[in-house]
C-alpha cells in the first residue's frame, strides 16, 4: 500500500479546503442585473424590439431576439441587424424600443420572490448593487414595479459606462463602487451575457432562470451554479 507523506497529505487537505472555501464563500457584496433578474419583462422588451423593427421595416424573429436579451441597446441593434443597418437605423431603433417598452410597462410584474430576496440579503449583510446595461429611466421604472426606489441602491447604469454587458464596464465599476475585491462579492442575473461580463471582472456569476436565459445558456456564459428562481438562489446563500 502507497504510503502519503504528512507534507503532502496536509497540502492536500489545505487545497481541499480552500476549494470547499471559494465555492461556498458567502459574498459580502451581490452584484445584480435588473431586466428579468428582478423584473420579469423579458417578453416585453422582446415585443417592444420586435414593434421597433417592423416600425423600420424589418422583420425579427423572436427567438434570436430573445437570445441576445441581456445586451444593451447600442450592441443588441448590431447583434440583430449587422453593423451597417445599426450605422444607419441604430439610433432610431433603440429610441423607437425605448417609447414601445414604456407603454408595456403596466404589464411588467415582479420576479418572483424578490421581496423577500432582497429582505434576506439584508438579513445575512450582503450589499446589494445594481449593475444594468439600461438607461436611468428604465432602471427607476423597472425599481418602481418592485416597489424599491433609486436611492435605496447603488447603481450603475448606462450612462455610467462605455459598452453595455457583455462587456465588463458594468460589473467592474460596479465593483469599484462598492469598495469590494472579485472575491469578495459575486453577480447575479439571467442571461449569458451577464456572466461573460462577470467572468471579464474574475467574479463569480450565479444564473437564475428567471429572465430570458436557459440553463444551457447561463453554463456557457460562465455560471459557476445555476438557480431556477431568487428563493432557491436565496436558500443557498443562507447555507
Amino acid at each position: 500500500m502507497a504510503l502519503v507523506s504528512p507534507l503532502l497529505h496536509q497540502m492536500t487537505i489545505r487545497r481541499m479546503d480552500h476549494s470547499r472555501t471559494m465555492d461556498s464563500m458567502r459574498p459580502g457584496v451581490l452584484l445584480l442585473d435588473i431586466d428579468g433578474t428582478l423584473v420579469d419583462n423579458t417578453a416585453q422588451h422582446i415585443a417592444a424590439w420586435r414593434e421597433a423593427y417592423a416600425a423600420l421595416d424589418l422583420e425579427a424573429d423572436e427567438e434570436i431576439l430573445r437570445k441576445q436579451i441581456g445586451k444593451g441597446g447600442d450592441l443588441y441593434v448590431r447583434a440583430i441587424a449587422g453593423e451597417d443597418w445599426d450605422r444607419r437605423f441604430g439610433d432610431e431603433a433603440r429610441k423607437l424600443h425605448g417609447d414601445a417598452y414604456k407603454r408595456r410597462l403596466g404589464e411588467v410584474r415582479p420576479v418572483e420572490g424578490v421581496t423577500d430576496f432582497l429582505a434576506g440579503l439584508q438579513k445575512l449583510q450582503i450589499r446589494p448593487v445594481l449593475a444594468t446595461s439600461s438607461n436611468p429611466d428604465e432602471v427607476a421604472a423597472n425599481l418602481r414595479v418592485i416597489s424599491e426606489a433609486p436611492e435605496h441602491f447603488l447603481i450603475v447604469d448606462r450612462d455610467d459606462i462605455e459598452t453595455s454587458k457583455p462587456a465588463p464596464d458594468a460589473f467592474a465599476l460596479a465593483l469599484e463602487r462598492s469598495g469590494a475585491r472579485p472575491n469578495e462579492a459575486a453577480a447575479v442575473g439571467d442571461t449569458r451575457w451577464d456572466g461573460e461580463s462577470a467572468r471579464k471582472v474574475g467574479l463569480r456569476f450565479f444564473g437564475v432562470q428567471t429572465g430570458a436565459g436557459t440553463e444551457d445558456e447561463l453554463r456557457q456564459g460562465g455560471a459557476h451554479q445555476v438557480f431556477r428562481d431568487l428563493p432557491a438562489l436565496l436558500a443557498f446563500l443562507r447555507r
